[in-house]
């Protein structure tokens, strides 16, 4: 707490009268709370930033992956830029959420697999490919290949949006549907760097970490 008065209290829950207390100590406590209180603020400008950016990362980049489908481009990387209409502003953000599976969910969506490819006629063919599905999405322990599931989920729109293709497709679709339900996040160390233009058009990085300023 703030010392006032004639009587301090120490970190031992002693009162000290301020005559007994050396200058340095004095001249200590005039400046510590100032920058503890400076920090607090700063911690909660910096709370409300990695907000901001979290909720603009995963709007901005739903957007890109829809652009991306309509100019037949590859989508977005992890990381990527958000820049304003003019470039007077270029935020470039890295290493955002971890994406990982509940694994509760696992076995459900082998199940649910499993009943898929039971639901043809045994051959060769439906064997070999119920392989591969298994070799692709699962490791030796068991567990899930993330990239290959988010590849699989764009297989399942192509297959509800195709009136063919859609034909006993229901299991396959309810299967990678689980995988959405087993989707977590889990905040990761997410880099954000703004850069901004002056009135004279220099760009300048904005700095964020103590050690910046």
């Amino acid at each position: 707490m703030k010392q006032k008065g004639p009587v301090w209290r120490d970190h031992k829950g002693n009162d000290v009268p301020t005559y007994a207390i050396r200058r340095i100590f004095r001249t200590e406590e005039k400046h510590a709370h100032k920058i503890a209180d400076a920090a607090i603020q700063a911690e909660k400008a910096l709370r409300k930033l990695v907000g901001l950016t979290r909720a603009a990362y995963e709007e901005v980049y739903d957007e890109k992956c829809r652009d991306a489908k309509i100019m037949n481009r590859k989508d977005p990387t992890d990381g990527m830029s958000i820049s304003s209409f003019d470039s007077s502003v270029e935020i470039k953000i890295t290493k955002p959420d971890n994406v990982y599976f509940d694994t509760t969910y696992s076995s459900m969506v082998k199940e649910k697999f499993d009943e898929y490819f039971n639901s043809f006629e045994d051959s060769e063919s439906v064997a070999l490919l119920r392989g591969i599905v298994n070799d692709l999405l699962y490791s030796l322990k068991g567990n899930i290949d993330m990239g290959k599931v988010l590849r699989l989920r764009k297989h399942r729109d192509q297959v509800q949006n195709s009136r063919r293709l859609s034909h006993k497709s229901e299991l396959f679709i309810e299967a990678v549907d689980l995988f959405d339900k087993a989707i977590r996040t889990k905040p990761g160390a997410m880099g954000i760097y703004i850069d901004v233009k002056d009135a004279n058009g220099m760009k300048r990085r904005i700095p964020l970490k103590y050690t910046d300023v």
